[in-house]
């Protein structure tokens, strides 16, 4: 399950990891349901974690390279962070429960950092969203093993 655990903190960051896949997989080894969709869901939250906190860190200034980094990331995906921040704006953190989407989850985690949602409301947020993708999964799978 370390592998899992590890996959799903990729995927939840700025890394593309199929980590459902990996989820499939261990179930296919006979491993507990809600051990595997827990561990799954932690290690992702903790993954965007820390892509929100980068969003933090460069909206009070960051610095050097990592700064630039996010400059050219933000400045690539403004239409999608634009969009993002625009949702947080007008319905504020559950927006969050979208976190688990492809692409556009990042960047609402991202704007989230961005815009100073607090870090409560977006744990509880992007835990539940994050949650119910890998209990869909993990539903999914079980029903074809």
């Amino acid at each position: 399950m370390p592998g899992l655990f590890l996959a799903a903190v990729l995927a939840g960051s700025i890394v593309p990891m199929p980590s459902e896949a990996l989820l499939v997989a261990v179930l296919a080894g006979g491993v507990s349901p809600v051990a595997a969709v827990t561990v799954a869901t932690v290690g992702n939250v903790l993954g965007a974690l820390s892509l929100y906190l980068l969003g933090r860190w460069g909206a009070r200034g960051g610095g050097g390279r990592l700064e630039r980094w996010l400059a050219r990331r933000t400045h690539r995906d403004a239409p999608r962070l634009e969009r993002a921040r625009l949702r947080l704006g007008r319905w504020g953190a559950p927006v969050l429960l979208m976190s688990w989407l492809p692409i556009v989850g990042d960047a609402f985690v991202l704007a989230a950092g961005l815009v100073g949602v607090r870090v409560l409301p977006f744990l509880v947020f992007t835990t539940v969203g994050k949650g119910l993708r890998y209990v869909f999964a993990a539903v999914s799978a079980m029903t074809a093993l």
